[in-house]
């Protein structure tokens, strides 16, 4: 019997709607950005061309001429590195990019200023990089350094036609305001990115990383770590009875509720979507960790029930493994649980 003849007749399915242009630039936009190398070589292409750009505008002397070849080769140089190597080279090799991106517009900076011409805004190119790639004390070092190395440039270098002082705030003072733009924006994103934007809680991507955190801490302490798995009963009965606005503030009343009842400092709360949320218990072995279930049973608002499923750490199996052993833990808590009985941990 053929394949066609087990799976019955083909029939067309339904027409795939169009992919938005703006979709397609989203997720394209995504992918680049993702990927520092693709960025760092990017940023040196633009750099490059500026520097080519400037050349045909007028005779150049000698010696600047070379210097503005040559940081321009070096800049084409190292855009090839990058994209040839990919993201295999080590992240700390960022540093170095930073580093000799502001070397080379240095230098630029020096030897476009004998023929009036201001290459010193590269700077924000490369200062921006730094802010968006890497840990803000290291970014603003950079940021410092280069500030540091183009009033030397301005000092030793030919003079420019406004006083030295407005020449340097000209372009750090921008780079000031655009690094607490860039600063502020960066720590909003990450926040959206890692939170539930109904309940404020961590989202599920801010739980696997902080779980397999927790797991290469807990190997290299010996300390116990265990995870609560928590279902609402009755969530979809909510939603269907009382619109899902209604459910939306049960899931805003539970989250505010157990926030108060985590332990400070250790326990990690997220919601894993719908009506599921997760507990993270370093330090708990599985009667404390029992113990922190029956409180989360504790702090639900009145007339809310749920199911609880706990499991301690075997010290061998990885995080999918852990939140299977939870999940199903909670799952025969539910099948026994009665729906105003509150959680049962199994």
């Amino acid at each position: 019997m053929t394949a066609q003849a087990l799976a019955g007749p083909v029939r067309p399915g339904p027409a795939r709607p169009p992919v938005a242009l703006g979709t397609t630039t989203a997720v394209w936009a995504r992918a680049f950005f993702s990927k520092p190398g693709r960025v760092v070589a990017a940023l040196e292409v633009i750099g490059a061309l500026a520097i080519a750009s400037v050349l045909p505008l007028r005779h150049w002397p000698g010696l600047p001429l070379a210097v503005l070849v040559t940081a321009f080769a070096l800049a084409l140089a190292n855009a090839v590195v990058r994209v040839a190597l990919g993201e295999r080279l080590p992240r700390w090799s960022l540093q170095v990019d930073v580093g000799l991106g502001n070397i080379l517009v240095s230098t630029a900076a020096a030897a476009g200023a004998s023929g009036h011409v201001d290459l010193a805004n590269l700077y924000l190119l490369v200062e921006v990089f730094a802010l968006l790639y890497l840990p803000l004390g290291s970014a603003l070092g950079h940021l410092g350094l280069a500030g540091a190395a183009y009033a030397l440039v301005l000092e030793l270098g030919p003079r420019p036609a406004e006083p030295l002082a407005v020449a340097w705030l000209a372009v750090f003072g921008t780079a000031a305001v655009l690094a607490a733009v860039v600063v502020g924006l960066v720590s909003v994103l990450r926040r959206v990115a890692r939170e539930d934007p109904l309940t404020g809680l961590a989202n599920r991507r801010s739980w696997d990383e902080r779980l397999e955190a927790e797991l290469e801490r807990a190997a290299r302490s010996g300390e116990a770590l265990s995870v609560v798995v928590v279902d609402l009963d009755g969530f979809k009965a909510v939603n269907d009875a009382h619109g899902h606005s209604a459910g939306d503030r049960l899931l805003q009343a539970v989250a505010r509720s157990w926030r108060a009842t985590t332990r400070g400092g250790g326990d990690f709360l997220a919601r894993l979507g719908g009506d599921e949320f997760a507990l993270l218990a370093p330090g708990a072995d599985e009667v404390a960790a029992h113990g922190l279930a029956r409180r989360v049973a504790e702090a639900l608002p009145e007339g809310v029930s749920a199911s609880a499923g706990v499991a301690t750490w075997d010290r061998s199996e990885g995080a999918s493994a852990l939140m299977r052993r939870a999940d199903r833990a909670m799952y025969h808590a539910k099948r026994h649980a009665r729906r105003d009985s509150g959680p049962r941990p199994a």
